[in-house]
């Protein structure tokens, strides 16, 4: 039988957290993930402590500290010239310490917990369209990727958590990401040998973008940095010849790198696209796929799994709204995707709207090299204004949601 309550399609934070929190509840889940785990991301590996009280609710924070997260006490923004500007997590967040892990190791221990939950978590399915059925989403058809074959799956509720590059939820509209040459890029490697970082994540800016740096698990360090599609092109696609031309710009990160070497493969994503999305009638957006905030903010993990904490809790609230408390009784009632869609997006604009604003605006100086170098003076001569930018761009209302029937470790 493939029919359940809801299809989660992707099995990173935002789709593992969701899957937890549905599952844990009593909704048939099934998540269809397109990789076999664990599995490398394109990510700064940057946990910001507003996580926190999510994946305490999750019940995975004793796992994420026992496969080696690293413990972030400071945060530091460093302009080219060096200048930089230093701030305790505890004055940005309110928490003593921040966490950095690897996504291979984050994601796996997500994906263990959502199967412990209850929800079936399927490898190597590559969902290829949603289904319709009068009108309205039905489900999803996938490809097994061991052995080609398509599968359909049925649900009244689709859960897009496939990250920004959707094929689900992203119009072709939102392809767009700027002019060609000028089109944002990410790349991302393991490090060994890096010099003198210990229990800080620091965040260089050079001339048309920036790129953060920080301890992961195994005496690694994560390098993750953005720059546009002209310099990609310009150093013939040499990974090490982009970080020489880009990152090593900034004194501080040329100081820190001098004798590191990368370690597996490096992961490359884009052209970027920054901001919400659209939102869709059919299926519900969570993640990245619901809209990309600027990474210089440090809380795209954040948004994933507390906008899957958003989703988890519309759906219960609908599925039960007519149901009597059992929330897989009502899940083909019509008018349910709405209902759902409706809820979400009250929580959404509530938490991330305000956010996403101040990131946009943060947008012009973190890309500008002219306005970043004036931004970063300003910056490192204010250190109080440096901090309340963070704080901005970085908390919601942190709301504390607290319900004895959630998941437990």
């Amino acid at each position: 039988m493939n029919h359940y309550d809801v299809i989660i399609i992707g099995g990173g934070p935002a789709g593992c957290s969701a899957a937890t929190l549905l599952a844990a509840r009593g909704v048939r889940v099934i998540l269809l993930e397109k990789s076999r785990m664990p599995r490398q991301k394109l990510c700064g590996e940057f946990i910001a402590a507003e996580c926190f009280p999510t994946l305490n609710r999750l019940g995975v924070m004793e796992r994420l500290l026992a496969a080696g997260a690293q413990k972030i006490s400071t945060l530091s923004l460093v302009a080219w010239n060096g200048r930089h500007v230093e701030a305790p997590v505890s004055e940005v967040s309110n928490m003593p310490f921040a966490l950095s892990l690897s996504r291979a190791r984050f994601d796996e221990v997500l994906f263990e917990r959502a199967r412990r939950a209850g929800a079936l978590c399927l490898e190597r399915y590559s969902v290829k369209r949603c289904l319709y059925e009068a009108g309205r989403v039905c489900g999803v058809e996938a490809m097994s990727l061991a052995d080609g074959k398509r599968v359909r799956f049925e649900a009244s509720l689709v859960v897009d958590a496939s990250g920004r590059s959707s094929r689900v939820s992203l119009s072709k509209g939102e392809r767009i990401a700027g002019s060609r040459g000028s089109r944002p890029f990410a790349l991302k490697a393991h490090m060994k040998g890096v010099e003198g970082i210990a229990d800080q994540v620091e965040l260089y800016f050079f001339p048309g973008g920036y790129g953060g740096l920080s301890a992961i698990e195994d005496g690694l360090a994560n390098l993750c940095f953005i720059t546009d599609e002209r310099t990609l092109r310009s150093a013939g696609g040499d990974p090490l010849a982009v970080v020489r031309q880009t990152v090593q710009s900034n004194k501080v990160a040329r100081e820190r790198l001098s004798g590191a070497q990368s370690v597996g493969k490096w992961v490359s994503g884009g052209p970027l696209i920054f901001g919400r999305r659209r939102p869709g009638a059919d299926v519900i957006a969570i993640g990245d796929a619901a809209g990309m905030i600027d990474p210089f903010t440090g809380t795209g993990i954040q948004i994933a799994v507390r906008s899957s904490e958003l989703a988890a809790e519309a759906i219960i609230a609908s599925l039960n709204s007519n149901s009597g408390g059992r929330a897989s009784r009502d899940a083909r009632r019509p008018g349910l995707i709405a209902d759902v869609l409706s809820r979400y997006a009250v929580g959404y604009e509530r938490e991330f709207g305000k956010r996403m604003k101040i990131a946009g605006l943060l947008r012009v100086p973190a890309f500008s090299p002219g306005i970043a170098s004036l931004f970063g003076r300003v910056l490192s001569a204010s250190p109080w204004l440096a901090r309340a930018v963070l704080r901005a761009s970085r908390t919601g209302r942190g709301v504390e949601v607290q319900d004895d029937d959630g998941p437990a470790s």
